[in-house]
């Protein structure tokens, strides 16, 4: 068998740090655009990097995120920093009760993750309020629709899941950031005493099972080819399978874009609902297929 180096997948053996743009800088510059554009009900992306500058909407939808990374296929294309991963992160927006936006943001098994305003690095949080983060040589900053922006990105209370009540429901009344554990990859959890989700995978390679948590199925479960997946699972997906190519959250399967795509019902989909004995379908050659289910207790 004769390797072949793909050009996008491997980095140069020593990468020199890129420095990112300040927040404030690239805050100032969004503030700007902000005002030449129409009013967003969720979040808008704005990154800054070496000679790029770009933004995108977040709306507030169960169906809609955003894909950052350095792949052509990603919503936010960060491609001048080659130590971001091809498929980098995934920002999704919703509402808490009281109407406002919330945004979320979670790290795709890379191997830098992504720094805060205050330097510190995090792998999964939850946000109110406008957020800035810095990944690599690229600032970003995320504006919450619906009110008047600061005219400087103000500081965010920072806390962890044990100490922030429920971010899923409390909106304090400054910008809140809560960091959440690191979504796992998935055979992480095989051995995990109370897990309760089987996941089946099928090829043509062979078939594998593997448990979850319901908390891991909280955080998201990363499906793909990357190096930490199990020695069984590694058998079963193939070269045609992304290295992240699915995120399975909640009770909804995210694809990561993927180059083969996502399947369900022969239709190629951007996200499905996870329904208990529906096959997902990872890619279109060689493909292979995932089943969720709820093991009864």
């Amino acid at each position: 068998m004769v390797w072949r180096s793909n050009a996008s997948t491997c980095l140069p053996t020593a990468v020199p740090p890129m420095a990112a743009p300040s927040l404030r800088t690239v805050y100032s510059v969004a503030l700007a655009a902000e005002k030449e554009r129409e009013p967003a009900s969720g979040y808008r992306l704005y990154w800054m990097g070496p000679a790029r500058f770009g933004s995108c909407d977040v709306p507030v939808d169960s169906e809609s995120y955003v894909i950052v990374g350095r792949h052509a296929l990603c919503d936010a294309v960060l491609d001048s920093d080659p130590q971001v991963a091809l498929r980098h992160l995934m920002v999704r927006a919703s509402r808490l009760d009281d109407g406002a936006p919330r945004l979320s943001i979670v790290d795709l098994h890379t191997g830098l993750g992504f720094a805060l305003a205050d330097g510190r690095n995090a792998r999964t949080l939850v946000a109110t309020g406008p957020l800035g983060i810095v990944v690599g040589g690229y600032a970003i900053v995320a504006l919450p629709g619906g009110e008047p922006p600061a005219p400087e990105l103000p500081a965010a209370r920072v806390a962890t899941l044990a100490s922030a009540g429920s971010p899923y429901r409390d909106a304090p009344p400054v910008p809140s950031i809560t960091l959440l554990p690191r979504a796992p990859l998935f055979g992480e959890s095989a051995s995990f005493p109370h897990a309760s989700v089987a996941v089946s995978v099928t090829s043509a390679r062979g078939a594998a099972v593997v448990r979850v948590s319901a908390l891991d199925l909280e955080l998201g479960v990363l499906v793909g080819r990357a190096p930490k997946c199990n020695d069984v699972l590694r058998t079963v997906l193939n070269e045609g399978i992304s290295r992240v190519h699915l995120l399975l959250r909640k009770n909804i399967a995210y694809d990561l874009a993927s180059t083969q795509g996502t399947y369900v019902g022969g239709r190629r989909v951007r996200s499905a609902p996870i329904e208990s004995g529906s096959p997902i379908q990872l890619g279109s050659v060689s493909p292979v297929y995932v089943h969720v289910a709820i093991a009864e207790r």
